[in-house]
């Protein structure tokens, strides 16, 4: 009976273990040198900025994305200063509120990676839903990206990324 008892523990653990690297968890995270830094469950629509003070204009800058189709979307950007270099015609509408130059409606996927550096004093922010922000650190390469990730390994950045707060 001892054995029957052993094999179907055995058996019972190697399906949980199984199931926890087989299936699939969509899943947004920012990551450095390669190690999870933010990880958020995967929301379609859900929105996310990156946001920064820009290198020379010393003013912020802010671009708006989406999470579609597995998929990240630019749909928008906003600045305090119009000048060199900014294009006058990309998205669908350009407007002034609240002193802040909008463009919206761009609509270019990214796809599912996103790259950018972060420079000396630009304090970069990664600012996810209405309340989540992460302030990024200087001059450091960070990647977002949209992604499955096992049941076993989302359990573990998720635990892994709340121990660093």
């Amino acid at each position: 009976m001892k054995w029957k008892h052993m094999i179907l523990f055995a058996a019972v653990m190697g399906t949980v273990i199984a199931l926890l690297m087989i299936v699939k968890v969509p899943a947004l995270t920012i990551t450095s040198q390669g190690t999870v830094q933010k990880f958020h469950l995967y929301e379609e629509e859900a929105e996310f900025k990156v946001r920064w003070k820009h290198s020379v204009e010393k003013e912020e800058w802010e671009e708006m994305f989406v999470l579609q189709d597995g998929m990240i979307e630019l749909t928008g950007t906003r600045f305090k200063t119009f000048g060199a270099g900014v294009p006058s015609d990309t998205g669908d509408r350009t407007y002034i509120k609240d002193g802040w130059v909008y463009m919206t409606g761009i609509d270019q996927t990214i796809g599912k990676n996103l790259s950018l550096r972060t420079g000396e004093s630009t304090d970069h922010r990664f600012i996810y839903g209405k309340d989540a922000n992460f302030n990024l650190d200087k001059n450091k390469a960070y990647q977002i990206n949209v992604g499955q990730h096992s049941l076993l390994n989302t359990v573990r950045y998720y635990i892994l990324v709340k121990l660093k707060r």
